[in-house]
């Protein structure tokens, strides 16, 4: 397997927030060993618990991923990185895995073949939350949306055929769940207490924003969607309140896996 760990990133070379998406299906035994050699004695503990190789995999690879992700921007490496988690299970790292109190905020999601790490490292961004889902038939389209939905929203995806329905319920869905992570709340039970303004459909290259009105106590922030790639849609939320001053640049580095070469795409935000 490649070097996956080349040493910290500069933090003045870096955009606002980084979109890593790996292809999981690239990953082969030997890299799994290896990335499996870095979680923690609590992460090899779960690890042991999961009968699935599914599962197994899929943690595997999502914490060993973030590890060596999260070692480009602290300078540490990838077995030494310590975590804490929110009330919900929301990961951050720790105050001993920041070098000189310098540490980036993160969030990661997985679909299909596809894992997405985003990172943060200005002082701007004080929260992520992000979601990625492959686009695909949704059985029980109606009752998912009677429960997860307002019913504007669920108007809006069934008055629409069968595939469209399906893309617009997979766009609220994400919208929600990356506003939801980013504020450390619980998906299913606020979800109506969200609503998103959707336009009309996603451009290939575009992030577009997406307004969001809530009843919750804190508003998560800015969010955007896009597609990742073919086959996927996309959203990030960004805290700090919506009407703060932007200036965010946001950047997808695509690579099969940790080590390999990446492609870094600037995506346009549509206003």
């Amino acid at each position: 397997m490649p070097e996956l760990y080349p040493g910290p990133l500069s933090a003045a070379a870096l955009p606002s927030v980084d979109l890593w998406l790996l292809a999981m299906e690239t990953f082969g035994p030997s890299d799994l060993n290896a990335l499996q050699a870095v979680l923690s004695p609590s992460e090899q503990a779960k690890l042991r618990q999961m009968h699935r190789p599914a599962a197994q995999r899929h943690f595997v690879l999502s914490r060993g991923c973030l590890r060596h992700l999260l070692s480009r921007y602290t300078g540490q490496t990838p077995g030494s990185l310590t975590f804490v988690y929110g009330p919900r299970g929301k990961p951050a790292l720790s105050a001993e895995a920041m070098a000189d109190g310098y540490g980036p905020v993160f969030n990661l999601a997985h679909s299909g073949q596809r894992l997405l790490v985003a990172v943060s490292t200005t002082a701007a961004v004080r929260a992520i939350g992000v979601d990625l889902e492959a686009l695909r038939p949704v059985s029980r389209l109606p009752g998912l949306c009677r429960r997860y939905l307002t019913p504007a929203e669920a108007d809006s995806v069934l008055g629409l055929e069968s595939a469209s329905a399906e893309h617009r319920f997979l766009r609220y869905w994400t919208g929600k769940e990356a506003c939801l992570k980013a504020l450390g709340l619980g998906i299913v039970d606020s979800m109506q207490r969200l609503q998103l303004t959707l336009d009309t459909g996603l451009a290939a290259a575009g992030v577009v924003p997406v307004p969001v009105a809530t009843s919750l106590p804190e508003h998560p922030g800015r969010l955007y969607q896009w597609q990742p790639e073919p086959g996927y849609v996309g959203a990030i939320a960004l805290h700090p309140p919506p009407d703060s001053p932007a200036d965010l640049r946001l950047c997808q580095i695509t690579c099969p896996a940790l080590g390999q070469p990446e492609v870094r795409t600037y995506l346009d935000v549509h206003h």
